[in-house]
Formats: C-alpha cells, structure tokens, sequence
C-alpha cells in the first residue's frame, strides 16, 4: 500500500570525520553519504565541505549551508556551526528527499549512519521540525550567544 504521507525527511547528527574516510594520507568521500546525495541529484564536494569545516571555519563560528538538487526538489541542509566545547566536531544534516527517490536514498543514507563512529541521531519523519527551522531565512542572522557569532543561511545554488 502507497503511504498518504511520505516520511521523507531526514536529521542525521555524526562527527565530520565520518562525512570522509582516510586511505593512507588521503581522504575520499564516504561512499554511501556520496551515493545518496549522487541520487538526490545534489553536487556536493564532500572533501571540500570537510577542508572548509576543518580549515576555514574557526571555533565559535560556522554557517547553516543549504544545497538544491538540480533536479528535483530534495536538498540538504547543514549546521557547520563549531561550538567551543565539542570536541567530536559535531554536525547536523536535515535532508528532503523527493519520494520517488526514498527507496534510492535511504538504504545509503542508513549505511552512512551505521557506519559513523560517532552516531548522534538519525531521524526520518514526514515533517522535520529541525529541518523547518534551519531553512527559515527569516531567522538569520542568528546570534549564537556562547561565542556571539552572528550565524548566516548561505544558498548554493
């Protein structure tokens, strides 16, 4: 039986390190977190996110970074705030994924998951209350009182 409502939306919560994997001295993206956004129809440089966490975004800082499909409807959204006392470099993705492509998706974003050494949260649902929040534009600049970092919404369209 097809669902009246679709539980396509997602809030998965890892460590950064997990959004990469090291061979030798060289780091890859994860394979799954790669092929789930591949089907989403989302370009994204997962390297390149993990380098900017890393190297460009110091403690007390970090935006909430948004990526269309250029496909379809589905996007991600992460939190790449650095709070001063996290010392696991946690993140926050929210995902909405287009239905058709669920059964795609899911299956590699659940491996993603399970394979994550620092497994905080994985949420499905059909209305993503986390997800509604970090999208809002109206809410930024959002001041982060710990650090008063003034925390902005960037679209990478």
């Amino acid at each position: 039986m097809t669902p009246i409502i679709y539980a396509n939306e997602f809030d998965i919560c890892v460590s950064m390190p997990d959004f990469i994997t090291w061979i030798e001295d060289k780091c890859i993206p994860n394979a799954d977190l790669s092929a789930a956004l591949s089907a989403m129809g989302i370009a994204l440089n997962i390297t390149d996110l993990y380098d900017t966490y890393f190297d460009d975004t110091p403690v007390g800082t970090g935006d909430v970074h948004i990526y269309p499909s250029d496909k379809n409807k589905s996007f991600l959204i992460i939190d790449l705030y650095r709070d001063p006392t996290d010392q696991l470099d946690i993140v926050t993705i929210s995902l909405k994924i287009e239905s058709e492509l669920l059964t795609l998706v899911l299956p590699h974003l659940r491996r993603f998951f399970d394979a994550a050494e620092c497994q905080v949260a994985f949420r499905q649902s059909s209305h993503s209350q986390q997800l509604r929040s970090l999208m809002d534009d109206g809410r930024y600049p959002v001041l982060i009182d710990e650090s008063g970092y003034r925390q902005q919404l960037v679209a990478h369209i």
